[in-house]
């Protein structure tokens, strides 16, 4: 849907875009970036050196050569190695569903936000939960908006090694748009021309400011 001058407020890592954004300046948000949640992905492959002794290894080879070593070695060190497949797993899953997704979006509705490029904003009465579920060193950025915002329910966004067809069905549902049972877990994404109007350190400041 468009929006014009419509506030909302985004969760800011700190040190993102930081030049970009003061109080007063004006951004234009398009598809031209990707955003740094898909960046990690252009620059971070997953490497261990549980290898026992023979250096850093990526994830799949490791794990091969973890199943290779002498059993008191599996056993010394099998806990971190299940972690660190986990984080395997997770991973893998989390940018199939991304490159699935943006199948969808490209193919079957290309005029909304896509979550390549998209900053994500919410309204103020989700401002807790979206705080509290975004972890690292962060702020919060209270924004005039104007352009494309798509609501979207975080529920459609499964992390698990599903068939890519269910992947699929899934991003229909995401793309499709939110049916409003829970309006606080809503996801939405915005491209267009944003307005900065204030900055609060933490939600402490924003209450305070805010009330």
């Amino acid at each position: 849907m468009m929006v014009k001058q419509e506030i909302y407020y985004h969760i800011h890592r700190i040190g993102e875009w930081s030049g970009r954004w003061k109080i007063n300046s004006v951004i234009y948000w398009g598809q031209k970036e990707r955003n740094n949640f898909n960046k990690f992905y252009d620059n971070n492959g997953f490497i261990t050196d549980l290898t026992n002794g023979l250096g850093y290894m990526h994830g799949r080879n490791a794990l091969n050569n973890f199943l290779d070593q002498p059993q008191s070695f599996q056993m010394q060190n099998y806990k971190r190695i299940i972690e660190e497949a986990l984080s395997i797993i997770k991973e893998q899953c989390i940018f199939t569903r991304e490159t699935i997704f943006e199948e969808v979006r490209s193919n079957y509705f290309p005029e909304l936000p896509s979550r390549k490029t998209c900053i994500w904003v919410c309204k103020k009465e989700a401002l807790h939960y979206w705080w509290s579920a975004l972890h690292g060193q962060k702020k919060i950025f209270k924004l005039e908006l104007t352009g494309v915002l798509h609501k979207a329910d975080e529920k459609h966004l499964i992390c698990d090694t599903l068939s890519h067809n269910e992947i699929r069905a899934n991003a229909f549902n995401y793309w499709t748009g939110s049916d409003g049972s829970n309006p606080t877990e809503e996801e939405l994404l915005f491209e267009g021309v944003i307005k900065v109007l204030d900055e609060y350190y933490d939600l402490d400041d924003f209450t305070i400011s805010e009330g």
